[in-house]
């Protein structure tokens, strides 16, 4: 397993504050640009950095996209996770950071699948044991008719059934 660094999240908050770069701070921790990036998504998402505080030293307008339309599948999500949607922009309204946002949202689903698959995979044999129950069931209950039906002509041989 990899070695972690250890990064001050206070220390991280206060330099993004500053205007450092994501590049700048990483180097300090020594750590990856993408790390700080996490931690400066989280601190916005929690309310610690306003988002255009959250931007580099020098801030860069949104970087135009191609007109493609940006399409992602439908998910499903927790209560927790519907609080923080986000809302749907046009593609020139798309800033580096949300690209790298959507990126590790991707990614994350992407890790997710082998884990909905086998989840489907037990509620697929789970939905064929209770259906197997269930033809079970039913012809027990069709026994039971026909037994109760020929105690009943035991009973009394002069009723006539379905004649």
């Amino acid at each position: 397993m990899a070695r972690k660094a250890i990064v001050d999240r206070n220390t991280v908050l206060q330099l993004l504050k500053e205007g450092k770069s994501s590049q700048t701070i990483g180097a300090q921790f020594g750590v990856s640009r993408q790390a700080i990036d996490l931690y400066r998504k989280d601190f916005v998402r929690i309310g610690l950095l306003q988002v255009a505080a959250a931007g580099s030293a020098a801030v860069a307008p949104p970087l135009p996209v191609s007109s493609v339309p940006l399409q992602t599948p439908p998910q499903v999500k927790t209560a927790a996770e519907t609080k923080s949607i986000t809302l749907p922009v046009t593609p020139r309204e798309v800033s580096l950071d949300q690209m790298i946002d959507l990126i590790i949202r991707a990614f994350d689903a992407m890790r997710r699948v082998p884990e909905m698959e086998a989840e489907v995979e037990k509620y697929r044999r789970d939905h064929e044991g209770l259906l197997k129950r269930i033809e079970q069931l039913e012809e027990r209950e069709r026994k039971r008719k026909e037994q109760e039906t020929r105690w009943i002509h035991a009973q009394n041989p002069d009723i006539l059934t379905n004649k």
